[in-house]
């Protein structure tokens, strides 16, 4: 900080600028999991993370990250440790004058000059918390409803007895028709953003699901880690809990005399340097 700007700024704030205890940030995964609300509101340079319960409306968690410089970091620090275990409508009824007020060294000496932008801005993004809650209070109840679901029929016995009774009962040509639903609401769009795309194979009795990847998927690293991962999840959760999802082995619809020579070295069949004997 300036010398010019320290001189109008309050001890407090200054002591806080420079070691604030509630910076950072809260991801939607992490409400998700909890089952909790994540409001995520910015103004100019300031962005507050809110997590609070549905059910009561208090606010259980909060972080804040901000570029802004001292004024916008101590107020946002000072909001953050007002608001916890309080209600939303309680925190909204804060404003960035009465931050001002307990950010002031002596009663009578501004924390912030008057004219700072950041007051103005403060109260415009608490503003904004009250306005973003009500839709995040319902799509997290949403979302809680769906795990909860998810939770049942994947975890417990009387879930998965449920879900095997369905699942048997269905053709074979049905339960392939399930699982394109599912690739295609939640799996086809992230794989075509990277120029690639997956293909049902075949399903087997046991329930196996033999995919082939294509365009870029299939000489993709992620395609055997990450993104296998990903879709087995994503059909597990949704479709049926016993899915067991495997992509196809390029090599295995070659015939050996045309595997190029580098593929036939690796695979240890080079007619002229055998591999040495396992004996």
């Amino acid at each position: 900080m300036s010398e010019e700007l320290c001189a109008n700024l309050s001890q407090k704030v200054q002591e806080t600028a420079k070691a604030p205890k509630y910076r950072g940030a809260i991801f939607q995964i992490e409400a998700d999991e909890k089952g909790l609300a994540l409001v995520d509101v910015k103004e100019s340079s300031l962005k507050v993370y809110l997590m609070i319960d549905p059910d009561c409306d208090k606010i259980l968690e909060t972080r804040f990250f901000t570029y802004g410089g001292p004024i916008f970091t101590a107020l946002a620090d000072s909001f953050c440790k007002k608001i916890q275990m309080v209600t939303v409508d309680e925190a909204c009824a804060i404003t960035a004058e009465s931050l001002e007020l307990e950010l002031r060294d002596t009663p009578d000496v501004r924390a912030i000059p008057e004219n700072a932008p950041e007051i103005k801005q403060m109260n415009t993004l608490i503003k904004r918390i009250l306005e973003a809650y009500p839709e995040k209070k319902g799509t997290a109840i949403l979302v809680r409803e769906k795990m909860e679901r998810i939770k049942y029929r994947t975890q417990t016995a009387e879930g998965r007895a449920e879900a095997d009774a369905e699942w048997n009962a269905l053709a074979k040509h049905e339960k392939i028709e399930k699982i394109e639903a599912w690739l295609h609401q939640s799996v086809r769009g992230m794989l075509q953003g990277d120029g690639g795309d997956v293909e049902i194979l075949d399903l087997t009795e046991d329930n196996r699901l033999k995919i082939r990847y294509q365009g870029a998927c299939a000489g993709c690293g992620s395609a055997m880690g990450g993104t296998l991962f990903y879709i087995e999840d994503e059909l597990k959760n949704n479709v049926y809990y016993n899915l067991i999802v495997e992509p196809e082995d390029p090599l295995d619809n070659l015939p050996p005399n045309q595997m190029s020579d580098a593929d036939r070295n690796l695979a240890g069949l080079d007619d002229n340097n055998p591999p040495p004997s396992l004996f």
